[in-house]
């Protein structure tokens, strides 16, 4: 089993709702997405948070879209027909690639130790749960019906049963997390206040200047942020339209792609060209 290590930081991104605005057909939409979500899985990406670039009804709309698909992509494939009823939202989900994280396993026989993702299928005094296994699991918790929690096996006889654990606290990274707030990007800066906080934006301070900088500040961080633009706009202006100032809400503002060949860089592409680089910094 796949076993990366988990950050000794929280790494978050900070995406635009409008992401897919421009993009006509939901099969193209969410084909988009997948790429996202398998950048977040790849670079151990702890939260993905859908920030609101535009207080018109479509933008609030494809920022709900947005963060369907994401949560979808992300829930193990066993434990999705409880948790998502059909919804004309999905209908292409079928495309998405698969994210193979540690919190999607394969066909497992059950063992104690193992942990896995679970929906809460009863309830009462304690819970029954799925886990992807042949048999449900019982959980000396009372849980929320549909609610989705993170188990650990203790015992495979008679009967399965487990006990709940804390993802944040394993020791190797398991999956990233998904928020949709109706935040502007400067209120999410604001109200969040990272010890580090990175825009993206091709009139930043190329990566190959800053690079001894940010690797510093990066290494200490525990919390870091990453913002990336829209389709439209880049943090800059996304900032600068709410009255805010890249220079004074972030610590860094970075082009890590110096001397891009094309005239614009799509979100997707800044986002795993940036996770690249970040990634070659090494870690505290």
């Amino acid at each position: 089993m796949l076993e990366p290590p988990r950050r000794p930081h929280r790494l978050s991104v900070a995406l635009p709702a409008s992401f897919t605005r421009d993009i006509p057909h939901l099969r193209e939409k969410t084909g988009r997405v997948g790429i996202i979500a398998r950048a977040l899985a790849i670079f151990r990406v702890d939260e993905v948070v859908v920030y609101n670039d535009g207080n018109d009804r479509i933008s609030k709309q494809e920022g709900r879209l947005f963060e369907k698909l994401l949560v979808y992509q992300e829930t193990p494939q066993y434990m999705r027909r409880e948790l998502f009823t059909r919804d004309p939202d999905l209908q292409f989900a079928g495309t998405l690639p698969p994210l193979r994280l540690p919190s999607h396993p394969g066909i497992e026989t059950p063992r104690i130790g193992l942990v896995r993702e679970a929906s809460v299928i009863e309830t009462g005094a304690s819970s029954v749960v799925n886990a992807g296994f042949k048999s449900p699991m019982r959980v000396a918790s009372r849980l929320k019906l549909h609610e989705r929690v993170t188990v650990r096996l203790t015992r495979t006889e008679p009967h399965l049963q487990g006990e709940l654990v804390d993802a944040s606290r394993l020791p190797i990274y398991w999956s990233f997390r998904v928020t949709n707030t109706d935040s502007t990007l400067g209120g999410l800066i604001r109200k969040e206040r990272r010890d580090l906080t990175i825009s993206t934006s091709r009139s930043g301070r190329t990566i190959r200047e800053a690079m001894q900088d940010v690797s510093v500040r990066w290494r200490s961080s525990q919390r870091p942020m990453v913002l990336f633009g829209s389709p439209d706009q880049g943090v800059p202006q996304i900032l600068r339209s709410g009255g805010f100032d890249v220079g004074e809400e972030c610590d860094f503002n970075l082009n890590t792609i110096p001397d891009q060949g094309v005239e614009t860089v799509r979100t997707e592409e800044a986002l795993i060209a940036t996770l690249s680089v970040l990634n070659l910094l090494g870690e505290s």
